[in-house]
């Protein structure tokens, strides 16, 4: 599964998912958002990138839950 997949792959992940640009200076931020309360609603931040090339390639790459262990060589 993608990061791509993961936060914009049905309809019921992408309303859970927040992407700011802003345009001077240049940044991509990407939240995860989750209701509070009626009234109010939280967001963490999942990553964020100075290079637009560099968001094309992490909405491309594996998502990576943490429970992936890299072998030691």
């Amino acid at each position: 599964m993608t990061n791509w997949d993961r936060l914009f792959g049905t309809p019921e992940r992408a309303i859970h998912t927040e992407v700011e640009f802003h345009s001077w200076p240049f940044f991509i931020a990407v939240y995860e958002t989750s209701r509070m309360s009626s009234c109010t609603t939280s967001k963490r931040l999942l990553a964020s990138f100075c290079e637009e090339a560099d968001y094309l390639e992490w909405l491309k790459a594996e998502y990576d839950d943490g429970t992936v262990e890299w072998e030691e060589q």
